[in-house]
């Protein structure tokens, strides 16, 4: 059973958001925690109408269980519209009976610099849908913090590593 499950939450083959999903997935290893990857780009995903869990393809019953199991989670989510894609919101609506009171990070990429303000839209639908915690600092991230697939940014390495020894930490009180 994973401690933490990250959510790639982006579909472009070519992800900058996956990018920073794979940075955090090295830094809670490198913390000691149980960690696995439920990449939305792998999952067989219809779109959310409200019928029951067990309707669902497979792919998402069992990532269901696998955010169930975990005691915190972190969403790495893509900016498109200055908000939440609709991949991820449609994810979200699906499997947020097993975030329920939970605590999770955020990594927001974004093609520009004036979206940051974005996340807020994602935290907002963690607390209300699932009274979800959003741990500090979220992680911000736009297309000049990279050199093509290779996230080149200290400062967004940096705020990485804070956010998840800042999430290791919170599950060790727990433990």
């Amino acid at each position: 059973m994973s401690q933490v499950v990250l959510i790639q939450g982006s579909l472009n083959k070519e992800s900058r958001t996956a990018v920073l999903v794979q940075h955090a997935e090295e830094e809670l290893k490198r913390a000691g925690l149980g960690v696995s990857v439920l990449d939305l780009r792998n999952l067989q995903m219809e779109f959310c109408d409200g019928r029951s869990l067990k309707e669902y393809h497979p792919d998402m019953q069992k990532a269901f269980q696998a955010m169930d199991n975990a005691q915190a989670f972190v969403i790495g989510m893509p900016v498109y519209c200055y908000s939440v894609s609709g991949p991820l919101k449609n994810f979200i609506d699906i499997t947020s009976g097993a975030m329920e009171k939970k605590i999770a990070g955020i990594l927001c990429n974004a093609g520009g610099k004036q979206s940051y303000m974005a996340s807020a839209d994602l935290s907002n639908i963690l607390a209300y849908e699932s009274h979800v915690t959003t741990m500090q600092p979220i992680v911000y991230s736009s297309y000049e913090d990279y050199d093509d697939q290779t996230l080149t940014s200290d400062k967004v390495k940096s705020k990485i590593r804070e956010l998840m020894d800042h999430l290791a930490r919170q599950l060790k009180n727990y433990s």
